[in-house]
């Protein structure tokens, strides 16, 4: 009985002990899970900031980049607007008149150069048939006179020798006698033959005395037309000489004329030179620049790939530290869990420690009661309460203490990670100034390359021209020197003809004695004459002709002087509008990648800013659930609710965030692929840029060709009037020869 009342008695303090520990374990559980969810929180609000400022610094570097393309647009635009001012003002309207009016002298100049060499043709093609005609004339006339005196030479002969031989017939015998018989005989005769031998004597003296006569006759008339030819072949002879310094007189005003001619033409030849080198000199000026605001803007796109290299690169660093980030707030996650459930077999094994120990006092109490005496019981029973309340005491101890470990170790890992992202701040930071500065530099020893290689260029081109003008210098000065050997070998010719005509003035003089060709002479002398006067018109159409030709050779200067210049021009004019449209394609295509990056941008922003608001409403959410979780109307009830309602609060942050990790690196993907098109684009730009090199080389070869063409065309023109020239003298030369070989024919006859 007395047991059963003892036991009955003590039930009730036990029950209450048990009912006290459960509710206490309740209460620490209550008190220990908000603490660890406020913490939770607070480590992914922390992380939400870091994202944030990540997400602000890829937005200010993206605002930098904006800063920099805008500003590179306004210094295309402006450059763009420089350069067509400057084309502009190049190109005016007074311009495009000159060079009008200067392609209508070119066109003027070529169709009378045209028409120049369609009359020389024609003159020389009429003088040639005109030489022919008049030499098959002259050979037949020649042939008929010959033919004609020596018909009359042998009829004259042949009389003068029958008459010799009649009075030789007659009169040999008398020769033969004394005079003293031949006077006997004569009388003998007389008486014997009569009147018929006194006719035959008298008819013999008549003879005689008419033979005297006319040898006195013959040999005045000779003296007659010799003195008569000496006049003649002395006023000739006076008339070639004057019609000689006259013709050099005229010969050297002509080459005085020339030369001063030559030196005006070369004076203002070289003034062109000059204008014309200041002219490619300001040419060059201009295309350095251009090729120096081309290599800027190259410059300046590469920069701008470099930086686009660099903010993808940002970009990257900025992926894999948010990356990393959530893989720590992945492996945070991991050891909030790992401790509550270390947390909650911790109270687990104290509440059965609790249940064991207050089991083992029971059955002392109970073993005590049936021993001692009731007062002890109740002493007892008194002094049973004191080691159980230590037991709390010293749990909840522990769990404070445990709960203070979990609070310095979260502390220190945000300590840790604050300082890791502050590192990284100060490294990136320190990272971009290095590359500001590399770049800086790289940028000045680049612009003083292009500033060595344009003054490179300049030089080349200046020395180039030089070149140039020293050739077509060289070139004039050498056909100034044909053309001045041409004319002394024309002047040789000339006093070789003056020493032909005298040789034949003195053989003509040695060949007086000769009766028969008495009458023949005047009509030698005559031809003489015509022969030297078409000499002279030769000589003279020889001297027009070389003088025209001179003429000639300037224009055809003139006109490739013209014609390079035009060339220059209009290659300059190509050059600027094919830059003008290099430029214009870059804009567009930088202006496309621009708008492109800005799209992907943008929509990298939004989905940024979504997932920050998910991340928000999942940590509101969070703090609603801890601050709305019911408290447990009864002990028996409290613990179930926790132990279920701690993995559906420790999955519940999971699922959402796990969500916006899977939406990031969606977009991260997405980010990925609109830089592998930018790379694309890139590259397609590249080839586009290569196409446009390859065809500025075809087009520099056909250039090249060109001028090699017309280099080929214009040597092939001068060759041909060298040959014409050649032709000319060579026909003046066998004329020549022809004369000097019917002259010696008639000196033969």
């Amino acid at each position: 009985m007395a047991s059963a009342l003892n036991s009955k008695m003590h039930s009730p303090g036990t029950c209450s002990v048990s009912t006290a520990d459960a509710r206490g374990d309740a209460s620490w559980r209550m008190d220990c899970d908000p603490e660890i969810h406020v913490k939770m929180c607070k480590k992914i609000a922390q992380l939400t900031k870091v994202i944030y400022a990540l997400n602000t610094r890829q937005d200010e570097a993206e605002a930098s980049m904006e800063a920099l393309r805008e500003a590179h647009e306004e210094e295309l635009q402006n450059a763009v607007a420089e350069t067509k001012a400057s084309l502009l003002q190049d190109q005016g309207r007074a311009e495009e008149n000159i060079l009008l009016q200067r392609i209508q002298t070119l066109e003027n100049a070529l169709q009378l150069q045209k028409r120049l060499t369609q009359e020389a043709l024609a003159e020389s093609a009429t003088y040639r048939l005109e030489t022919k005609e008049r030499e098959l004339r002259v050979e037949a006339e020649h042939a008929e006179r010959i033919l004609t005196l020596s018909r009359e030479m042998l009829e004259l002969k042949a009389d003068y020798e029958k008459r010799l031989r009649h009075l030789t017939s007659h009169e040999a015998p008398e020769w033969g006698r004394p005079p003293q018989e031949s006077a006997n005989n004569k009388a003998e005769l007389g008486q014997g033959h009569g009147p018929e031998m006194q006719e035959v004597l008298l008819e013999v003296e008549r003879l005689r005395v008419e033979n005297q006569q006319l040898s006195k006759d013959y040999a005045r008339k000779a003296e007659e037309l010799q003195a008569t030819y000496e006049r003649e072949n002395e006023a000739i002879r006076q008339a070639m000489q004057q019609s000689v310094s006259e013709a050099l007189w005229q010969w050297q005003e002509k080459e005085t004329d020339l030369r001063k001619n030559f030196q005006v033409q070369e004076s203002a030849l070289q003034a062109q030179v000059r204008k014309l080198e200041g002219d490619l000199e300001h040419r060059g000026r201009k295309i350095s620049d251009l090729k120096k605001y081309a290599q800027k803007l190259k410059e300046r796109i590469q920069d701008l790939d470099v930086q686009l290299r660099e903010a993808r690169q940002e970009n990257l660093e900025l992926k894999s530290t948010a990356k990393k980030l959530g893989e720590k707030l992945a492996v945070a996650k991991d050891r909030l869990m790992l401790q509550e459930c270390h947390v909650s077999q911790k109270t687990d094994d104290t509440k059965t420690e609790l249940i064991s120990e207050k089991e083992v006092m029971g059955e002392a109490n109970d073993l005590e009661s049936h021993n001692l005496h009731p007062q002890q019981d109740q002493t007892f029973t008194k002094a049973c309460p004191g080691p159980k309340g230590s037991t709390d005491t010293q749990t909840k101890k522990e769990a404070s203490v445990d709960t203070e470990h979990m609070k310095q170790k979260y502390e220190e890992d945000l300590r840790k990670i604050r300082h890791q992202t502050e590192e990284e701040k100060k490294h990136l930071k320190d990272q971009l100034v290095k590359r500001l500065e590399d770049l800086v530099k790289k940028h000045t020893v680049e612009i003083k390359s292009v500033h060595l290689s344009v003054e490179a260029e300049r030089k080349k081109l200046q020395k180039e021209v030089e070149a140039q003008l020293e050739e077509v210098k060289k070139k004039s000065e050498n056909e100034i020197k044909q053309l001045e050997e041409e004319k002394a070998a024309l002047n040789v010719k000339l006093q070789n003809s003056l020493l032909e005509v005298l040789r034949l003035e003195e053989f003509i003089q040695q060949n007086k004695v000769r009766p028969q060709k008495t009458e023949e002479k005047p009509q030698e002398s005559d031809c003489l004459r015509c022969r030297i006067v078409e000499t002279q018109a030769t000589e003279e159409r020889l001297k027009k002709e070389s003088s025209h030709s001179l003429q000639i050779q300037h224009q055809t200067h003139r006109l490739e002087l013209q014609a390079l210049e035009e060339k220059a021009r209009q290659e300059l004019q190509g050059e600027r509008e094919r830059m003008q449209a290099q430029q214009t394609l870059l804009l567009e295509s930088l202006r496309q990648e621009l708008f492109d990056q800005r799209a992907a941008c943008s929509e990298h922003q939004k989905d940024l800013a979504a997932l920050q608001a998910q991340l928000r409403a999942l940590g509101s959410s969070g703090q609603q659930q801890t601050s709305s979780r019911p408290t447990g109307d009864s002990e028996d009830q409290a613990l179930p609710t926790e132990e279920q309602g701690e993995p559906s609060r420790a999955s519940s942050p999971t699922g959402p965030f796990e969500e916006g990790l899977s939406k990031g690196c969606g977009l991260w993907e997405e980010n990925l692929q609109l830089k592998d098109t930018v790379q694309r684009l890139r590259a397609e730009v590249e080839q586009h840029r290569q196409e446009a090199l390859q065809l500025r080389d075809q087009l520099r070869l056909l250039k090249e060709g060109q001028q090699s063409q017309q280099s080929q065309e214009m040597e092939a023109l001068r060759q041909e009037h060298r040959k014409e020239m050649q032709n000319m003298v060579a026909d003046f030369s066998s004329t020549q020869a022809q004369l000097q070989a019917q002259l010696a024919a008639l000196e033969n006859e």
